[in-house]
């Protein structure tokens, strides 16, 4: 689709204003903007409020990715019958589910949205347990059912204790596969995750590229390859602003994925034992490439003053080695 961009007028404008002032949004100046369907410095301003909220990139430009999620945010849990299908259902309502699932003890996977196959699983089991049809179809009755439990919801979320005893069961170098990503177009990040995937192929870790400048693909076509070569990590390097070393991992909501933070961590503290200084404490983020991986990812957005000095794609082949030691010979 087109980005909708500051400065525009026009339907599409109309329609990302509406959508903004129902999930709350609003500003002074704002409403005098929608108005007059015009995507000015007020539109642009609660733009960025709403990515910053959803954990994505805060441009203040409605592209792809934050149109899907402005609808994605406007479901709410019994607008719609949920069950597997292809392409997922995807949405809050489907967050929503999978977060009273997994505190209720029944594991959905990753609270990220997407009704996949672990979701449906829980679901399935969630009904046999309340002795209701069990057919997989987050219908009224399976709905109710999880309403009256809201009292019970906490925060502690199954999958995250399953994730973690994943992570601890999961370690040697021996037959692992990485996604070393590349932004698209992006030749200074390409030209470093392939110094870094020769580090790696050295230590018997095999790499694959994707995006940089022959990937002119989506973030979220990219996730998908990741998902069918089924690696065990994707390491993802962004060329970023500003003068420091910023480190994301999937998280939304109170959910956050146990085995990229992990990953972030160890990226985090071998970066900064290296450059000294220059480098942020990892944070959660939705992007699409964190969110639709199925396996641990971390986004790298270092300034190219860090990169470009020698031995940066080392530290970061060094801290894929550091993931996979065994834990009790980590330092």
């Amino acid at each position: 689709m087109k980005s909708v961009e500051p400065g525009d007028r026009g339907l599409a404008v109309s329609d990302v204003q509406k959508r903004l002032c129902d999930l709350g949004y609003t500003r002074q100046g704002f409403e005098t903007e929608s108005r007059q369907a015009y995507y000015g410095e007020q539109t642009a301003r609660v733009v960025r409020a709403f990515q910053e909220q959803r954990g994505l990139r805060a441009d203040g430009s409605v592209d792809e990715t934050t149109w899907h999620e402005l609808v994605e945010a406007s479901f709410r849990l019994g607008d719609r019958f949920l069950y597997l299908r292809i392409p997922p259902f995807r949405g809050d309502d489907v967050r929503k589910i999978q977060r009273y699932l997994n505190s209720l003890g029944f594991n959905a996977g990753r609270e990220d949205g997407i009704f996949g196959q672990d979701t449906e699983r829980a679901l399935r089991a969630f009904q046999h347990n309340m002795g209701i049809p069990i057919d997989g179809i987050a219908g009224s009755s399976t709905i109710s059912c999880l309403l009256r439990l809201e009292h019970a919801i906490k925060d502690t979320s199954v999958a995250e204790v399953h994730e973690t005893l994943q992570d601890q069961a999961a370690r040697g170098l021996e037959g692992r596969s990485i996604i070393l990503d590349a932004a698209e177009g992006d030749l200074f990040a390409e030209n470093l995750l392939r110094e870094a995937g020769d580090e790696l192929k050295s230590k018997g870790v095999d790499a694959i590229f994707t995006g940089g400048i022959s990937g002119a693909i989506s973030e979220s076509r990219r996730a998908r390859l990741a998902n069918d070569y089924d690696v065990d990590i994707v390491l993802g390097l962004r060329s970023g602003e500003g003068m420091d070393c910023r480190l994301y991992y999937f998280g939304s909501g109170t959910y956050s994925s146990p085995r990229g933070k992990r990953l972030a961590e160890i990226l985090f503290r071998e970066i900064i034992t290296w450059s000294g200084r220059h480098v942020r404490s990892p944070e959660c983020k939705s992007y699409p490439l964190l969110r639709e991986t199925r396996m641990p990812c971390v986004i790298v957005e270092p300034p190219q003053f860090i990169a470009a000095v020698e031995g940066f794609a080392r530290i970061l082949a060094a801290s894929i080695v550091d993931y996979f030691q065994p834990a009790d010979i980590l330092p």
